[in-house]
């Protein structure tokens, strides 16, 4: 009972700043035990730009945030990470500027306390984590966009 309230306030916080959403979709990503390369991609994409239409995996990959990615593979930890980074603009720790990537945005993820719980960059990610994690993004980077 108390996830599903902690689902259902993120939501309605992420509903308010993510206009492009359809409830279905935020009901897909919500349902899923792992999100794809697409669905984060989206929701990132729109979180950043509410104006955007096009294909968000295509535009994230052109932009640099999504690397040697299919949009149907599930995405893990340490890409997700590292499309945050990219997407908010985010700056990492001195490892991470010097090999920027997913294993070092992931450490500062956790640093950042983005990421909460056992976790490991190579995991999957399900939809209600994403949906934390973007919501906790929201709330500390979002007043910069």
């Amino acid at each position: 009972m108390k996830k599903e309230l902690l689902i259902i306030a993120v939501s309605l916080v992420l509903i308010s700043v993510i206009h492009a959403q359809t409830a279905a979709e935020l009901e897909a990503v919500l349902e899923s035990t792992a999100i794809t390369n697409t669905q984060a991609a989206s929701f990132v994409i729109r979180s950043v730009d509410s104006d955007f239409t096009g294909n968000a995996f295509e535009q994230a990959v052109e932009r640099g945030w999504l690397k040697s990615a299919s949009p149907d593979e599930k995405i893990t930890l340490g890409r997700l990470s590292f499309l945050f980074m990219k997407a908010f603009e985010m700056t990492g720790g001195l490892m991470y500027r010097i090999f920027p990537g997913p294993r070092y945005a992931y450490r500062t993820m956790l640093s950042r306390n983005f990421i909460h719980g056992d976790s490991d960059p190579a995991m999957t990610v399900s939809g209600d984590r994403f949906l934390l994690i973007l919501g906790r993004i929201l709330s500390a980077e979002g007043d910069d966009l």
